[in-house]
């Protein structure tokens, strides 16, 4: 049976199950959310992805690897009394606990990937998946369930073959430490991580097109990502609800992929952890009281700041971390200083189109921490995106205000228009 040996960046990614859940309306097609079709299909993108179809395995190092050993993945069906109108498609441990296979067994964390489908008694299905996040990070699950979609529909032509050789990440030899990598400790993980809520917040294209004319001029208008916008924005919001003093160092850690930042690019459907974390650093009082556009430049500095040398710099960090026998991972527990993004965006759910129409919602199944947020793309609203942010249930208030605010502002300083409940806020104000 291969073995198929993961790269420094799989060894230091969180080994837990990471689960999202896709809900698609029931509608008048005979074969809909059909169990044969989707096992079947299954089955064939479990050939095509068999490291999914695997175990993970110590080797004789103390790595881990995968046993490419064909088992296959957990498949569970349900049935549940709920209708799609009194399930809240936000992140939290009942919808994880709803739609996501248990994974807290003995031997679960040996599994790659779970499937659970859920007829709803209005007709509707509840799609969940998980994937171990030691082998995959949201751009190779979009893709697994792309795959599946795809092949579920027939549409072989459009399928392109994966990449696992994940010795295009494999240090330098020597190692050359040329950066510097705090995002990243040796200290132990929390035994719990302290109590949060969560909250959707939805931006459209149009406000971000108006945040970003807060821009010192034209040419850095058009060079600042939407990503480096939207994380200016909860970021000045966060400061805000916190009440940080000015002279305060505040961070941003931010996920980043690193497919085409490489020279040469890695090939686009690297199935593998291609993702890295990196920090913005700025006072207080330079995020607090600026336009979002300036504080998205900071943003977008740290974004740019991410090169071919800095990754390779911190895969040989990774390295020499391990030969001294020192077991690292992300620095995930945040102060209060510290605010935590991650984006999802860029991946259509149309892509989860299984020949039933695409889902009406796509939502990660549960928060990972406090002082974090989730962006995603919002399902028919083009452009558009919501954003999962997890707080303190004390601070949750205070970051609403200071967000609706915020864009408040840019329609009365783009549109003159003073009327808050034109601008479709004041339920939320």
């Amino acid at each position: 049976m291969e073995r198929m040996r993961l790269s420094n960046i799989d060894q230091v990614a969180p080994h837990k199950h990471i689960g999202f859940v896709y809900l698609y309306e029931g509608n008048q097609a005979k074969d809909f959310c059909s169990l044969e079709i989707l096992k079947a299909s299954l089955s064939k993108t479990l050939v095509l992805l068999y490291p999914l179809a695997g175990r993970f395995v110590d080797g004789e190092d103390g790595r881990k690897e995968i046993n490419c050993n064909a088992e296959g993945c957990l498949f569970v069906v349900a049935r549940s009394d709920l209708t799609s109108y009194n399930i809240t498609f936000e992140p939290s441990p009942e919808l994880r606990k709803l739609f996501i296979p248990c994974a807290d067994f003995p031997g679960s964390l040996s599994l790659v990937a779970t499937v659970q489908v859920t007829y709803l008694k209005c007709g509707g299905v509840v799609l969940g998946i998980s994937t171990n996040h030691i082998l995959i990070d949201g751009s190779s699950l979009f893709y697994f369930v792309q795959t599946w979609a795809r092949i579920t529909r027939g549409d072989m032509a459009n399928i392109i073959p994966p990449s696992f050789d994940h010795n295009l990440l494999r240090g330098r030899s020597p190692p050359r430490i040329s950066c510097h990598h705090p995002e990243y400790t040796t200290d132990p993980p929390p035994a719990s991580f302290p109590t949060c809520v969560t909250n959707t917040f939805k931006i459209s294209s149009e406000q971000i097109r108006s945040l970003k004319s807060q821009s010192r001029g034209v040419d850095r208008s058009t060079r600042i990502s939407t990503f480096s916008i939207i994380s200016g924005l909860v970021w000045k919001c966060y400061c805000i609800c916190q009440g940080l003093a000015p002279s305060t160092q505040a961070r941003l850690m931010f996920n980043a992929n690193i497919r085409e930042r490489l020279c040469p690019p890695l090939p686009k459907t690297y199935f593998g952890n291609a993702v890295i974390r990196k920090y913005a650093t700025s006072k207080v009082s330079q995020i607090t009281c600026n336009p979002v556009a300036v504080v998205a430049e900071i943003v977008q500095a740290a974004i740019d700041g991410i090169t071919d040398e800095f990754v390779r710099s911190f895969i040989d960090y990774l390295e020499v971390m391990n030969m001294k026998g020192r077991n690292l991972r992300p620095a995930l527990d945040l102060s209060e200083s510290e605010l935590r993004i991650a984006s999802i965006a860029r991946f259509p759910v149309n892509d989860a189109d299984f020949g039933w129409d695409a889902p009406q919602q796509l939502s990660k199944a549960e928060a990972t921490g406090n002082n974090v947020v989730y962006v995603l793309d919002e399902p028919g609203n083009e452009g558009g995106y919501q954003l999962y942010v997890s707080l303190d249930p004390t601070l949750m208030p205070r970051f609403k205000k200071a967000f609706y605010k915020e864009l408040v502002s840019q329609v009365i300083e783009n549109h003159g228009c003073f009327s808050l409940k034109s601008a479709g806020y004041t339920a939320r104000l």
